[in-house]
């Protein structure tokens, strides 16, 4: 008995799902046929200036991909949503079921071909729903998502690396309305970073966006873009520990080029080995090194400047066992009272060179450094 009241209940139960499913397609394609379908897809929304079409574009940047400092771009991986309304697609919910909101292909709706992207280099430089599905929404409102792997023009400004800082984005803009028939609405935009993967190179400091109208005497139309606006700073603990350590632990073993003592031989040798090394250091570190043609960063031009030192200081080295040795190179050159006087004069003068071109180096380093360091970090 308790299993055929459970059987009966079970029929009753799909009867009723079946029923409700059936009213709700029921509903939708009502809804459909009386409203969606009715709409002209060729046919923007807006008749004059006084119904000019608004339009909102929310921006969520999803990962930074690269800066590139040689080519001046910056790619990036975005989540983009445009919203418009159309005052033709709206119903009463209460009247379809409760239906609040459609998906609808694109080709079925006007959609607002004309936002483009002024500063993208690819061939997708202007929204195209063809083939996507549009939200629609009961109280006349469209939008479109997509996501968007762009690489933008950027200046990239390399002048302070490794603590440089960037400022990159999107620049997006109307082709071909002017703001009489489309407008971008300010303040229900949006610059999110909702969905950021960190960057291993690269760190998010700020973020904005902005509406610039610009008046073409020649269209006597009034043109806008919307800017999306990055500042992005580099990560430079990694080159200083990998890259500017090193140099500074190089730059100052050169200096005990000069305490070595001179009878030992190890002089030459020593200042040579250093300067090979910084020469071998620097070709290794060229590929992490940015490469841009417009600007020489600070970062750059104190690597030369020591290892233009390094170079200077094996020539300095030759220059006091010069003046060290000249008066020892012969076994056969007569032993007088006066030779030795000078020659021991020649050594102590050997001692006083290395002392002075201690101090030389020690100074140049340490200018180097100092306008290497304030000019990045002012």
């Amino acid at each position: 008995m308790k299993a055929t009241f459970r059987v009966l209940e079970l029929v009753i139960l799909s009867s009723a799902l079946l029923l409700q499913g059936e009213v709700k397609g029921s509903n939708r394609s009502e809804l459909f046929k009386n409203v969606i379908n009715k709409v002209d897809p060729d046919i923007a929304p807006f008749e004059s200036a006084v119904t000019s079409t608004y339009v909102t574009i929310s921006v969520n940047i999803m990962s930074i991909a690269e800066v590139d400092e040689k080519q001046q771009t910056f790619s990036g991986a975005y989540l983009v949503t445009l919203g418009w309304g159309d005052s033709r697609l709206s119903w009463d919910p209460k009247m379809y079921g409760n239906i609040s909101s459609v998906q609808v292909k694109a080709e079925k709706l006007w959609y607002p071909t004309s936002v483009c992207m002024f500063n993208e280099i690819g061939n997708d430089k202007c929204f195209d729903a063809k083939d996507k599905q549009l939200t629609v929404y009961s109280y006349g409102s469209v939008s479109y998502t997509t996501y968007l792997d762009s690489v933008s023009q950027c200046k990239i400004d390399v002048t302070k690396y490794p603590f440089d800082t960037q400022f990159c984005g999107l620049a997006m803009g109307n082709s071909n309305f002017g703001t009489e028939f489309l407008t971008f609405n300010e303040e229900y935009s949006s610059f999110l970073l909702q969905y950021l993967q960190p960057n291993e190179v690269w760190d998010i400091k700020n973020h904005t966006y902005y509406v610039n109208n610009v008046f073409i005497s020649a269209l006597n139309s009034t043109q806008q873009q919307i800017y999306f606006f990055l500042q992005v700073d580099r990560k430079a603990f990694y080159v200083v520990i990998s890259t500017l350590l090193p140099v500074i632990i190089l730059s100052v073993l050169n200096l005990f080029c000069f305490v070595v003592p001179i009878e030992s031989g190890e002089k030459m040798g020593f200042a040579m080995a250093i300067f090979l090394t910084f020469a071998v250091f620097l070709t290794i570190i060229n590929d992490s090194m940015p490469k841009s043609s417009d600007v020489i960063p600070y970062f750059t031009i104190y690597l030369v400047t020591q290892l233009v030192i390094s170079g200077l200081v094996v020539v300095l080295e030759a220059f006091v066992l010069l003046v060290h040795f000249h008066f020892s190179t012969s076994k056969e050159e007569s032993d007088t009272d006066e030779k030795p006087r000078l020659k021991n004069k020649f050594r102590v003068t050997g001692v006083h060179l290395d002392i002075a071109f201690f101090l030389f180096v020690l100074l140049s380093n340490i200018f180097s450094f100092l306008y290497f360091l304030l000019n990045v970090i002012r």
